[in-house]
């Protein structure tokens, strides 16, 4: 997913006594003699083969205790090798029978033992050793930095893994933990539009909007820093910091300029925009964090104050809704869902499987619901999709979702602040079918009818809408023909952005405006998804 849970190192990082042995233990043919004390340490570009090990063996374990499936570990180590090697290649790393033979140009200069079994610790000792030695040889790989060597060895690793499993470098960690847990600052998210830094868009009951900041207001300083020449990242860490302090900042509106100060505090990103369409209340959620289903159950009550107790129906529109956290996304569908299974997990770890139930008392509202999903539709998106749908809760409209159908496990790096996506579990919907490759399929594919809500509904109230058979296919996906995958994976492929004026959405109010027209949608549905057999485990 980014369906995520989290995990922090076991007992490798904290007992490290393995780290004091010789690492020039491992070496056959040393060409050079092995002192004890490296003399590069303390130079430019200097890597500590302690902190490698430590780093790459947490990697190895991870990936051998949580990865959906069994890989070697050996391979897991020659393939960070060949990634490191692609940075120049003049370097090689070959392993010959028991040996692990590093060349320059094609000549040997530095000899491994290779461990003889799958421990992780040895295999990582050995890629850390071999990375060192290739780094004293190469003028490239001295000039590389210890990150971009972690991360060119971490992306080769991965791709020993499925296309859902990535390195996140210390930047990238950084922005997804704030994506998933939020962070300290103001409550803005900032753009470079034509040479400035301007708000684009500011979140509700945040300090930037008690304080009156806009969406389209430029920043012309920032703590007393002038903001032009900066870039986006720059700008963002001047307004965050300790949560309480204040941060002055100097705003353009028009042709106006005032000075506001705005007080840091934890902050986590708006995930859900509520907004009453022709009477119908519609949600827009475009992510999943820790916050977003409470937000979603504080909007159903926004919109129940605007139209009434009694919801005459609501639009959920997950378009481009690329996931989030696993567990939120549960908490989404139980809004709506009063009893039965909403998502079962199945792995190789013991705690990647796991059933998810819905609870009476989470329910906010019976209003009708459709909900839109196009192929940008993923992960924690596709499960609540899935939930509404297999529960006979929701009419499912637009295009079949992305596929990604995969739970991950994130694994901190904490020597280089760093972290590993590892997929530990692949999503079943609550009829049994997987979530990954094929996706969702909606009810309603509205790129049939050339996203005309017209056609869409006179479709419906003619009886030319036929459903079943390409909706019971997901449940047969394993057992078909290739070609027959293959012409299931091409239908009904769109991506239509989030918008309140397109022709999904307007096709979404107009069945909810007219009771007859949705319940004959709703049972055609109802109907095509037909006996729902549950797979073994």
């Amino acid at each position: 997913m980014t369906g995520l849970s989290r995990l922090t190192p076991r007992n490798v990082a904290s007992s490290l006594s393995w780290r004091r042995l010789a690492v020039c233990g491992l070496a056959l043919t040393a060409l050079g003699s092995c002192a004890v004390t490296d003399p590069y340490a303390g130079q430019p570009g200097y890597f500590a083969m302690d902190t490698g090990a430590e780093v790459f063996s947490i990697g190895y374990e991870g990936i051998a205790d949580l990865y959906v499936e069994a890989v070697p570990t050996q391979s897991l180590a020659l393939a960070a090798l060949d990634g490191v090697a692609a940075l120049d290649p003049s370097i090689g790393f070959v392993r010959r029978g028991d040996s692990l033979i590093v060349t320059t140009d094609g000549t040997p200069f530095a000899k491994f033992v290779v461990p003889h079994d799958e421990n992780a610790r040895d295999w990582a000792r050995l890629t850390s050793a071999s990375l060192a030695a290739a780094r004293k040889r190469s003028a490239v790989l001295m000039q590389t930095s210890n990150d971009r060597l972690f991360e060119a060895a971490f992306d080769a690793i991965t791709q020993k893994l499925d296309r859902f499993s990535r390195y996140r470098n210390a930047a990238e960690s950084e922005a997804s933990r704030a994506a998933r847990k939020g962070y300290v600052g103001v409550g803005v998210t900032i753009s470079a539009q034509d040479g400035a830094i301007v708000v684009s868009s500011v979140f509700a009951k945040s300090p930037a909007d008690d304080a009156g900041l806009m969406q389209g207001d430029r920043f012309v300083s920032i703590a007393g820093t002038p903001v032009a020449g900066l870039g986006v990242s720059d700008a963002a860490h001047l307004l965050r910091g300790r949560s309480g302090t204040s941060v002055p900042i100097r705003v353009a509106r028009g042709d106006a300029e005032f000075d506001v100060s705005v007080r840091r505090q934890q902050v986590i990103e708006d995930t859900v925009r509520f907004e009453p369409v022709d009477g119908i209340a519609y949600f827009h959620v475009s992510g999943f964090n820790v916050a977003t289903a409470s937000a979603l159950a504080d909007a159903i009550h926004d919109a129940k104050d605007v139209l009434g107790e009694d919801l005459p129906g609501i639009v959920l529109d997950l378009r481009q809704n690329r996931g989030g956290t696993l567990n939120q996304a549960v908490e989404v569908a139980d809004l709506f869902v009063d009893s039965g299974l909403l998502l079962e997990t199945r792995g190789r770890h013991s705690s990647s499987r796991h059933t998810y139930d819905a609870h009476f008392d989470d329910t906010v509202t019976n209003a009708p619901l459709a909900v839109l999903i196009d192929s940008g539709s993923a992960s924690a998106a596709e499960v609540v999709a899935a939930a509404l749908q297999d529960s006979g809760r929701a009419l499912v409209i637009g295009a079949r979702s992305y596929g990604k159908g995969s739970v991950q496990r994130i694994l901190e790096l904490p020597p280089i602040g760093t972290e590993l996506h590892l997929t530990w579990a692949r999503m079943h919907a609550p009829s049994g079918y997987t979530l990954a490759e094929f996706g969702v399929f909606p009810s309603i594919c509205t790129p049939d009818y050339g996203n005309d809500p017209q056609v869409g509904a006179a479709a419906l109230e003619s009886g030319e809408l036929r459903l079943s058979e390409t909706m019971q296919n997901r449940l047969y996906v394993a057992t078909m023909a290739e070609a027959d995958r293959d012409t299931l994976k091409n239908w009904c492929n769109a991506d239509h952005p989030p918008s309140t004026t397109d022709g999904d959405t307007k096709l979404a109010v107009r069945l909810l405006s007219d009771r007859k027209l949705f319940s004959l949608a709703f049972h055609a549905s109802r109907v095509a998804l037909g006996e729902r057999p549950r797979e073994s485990n």
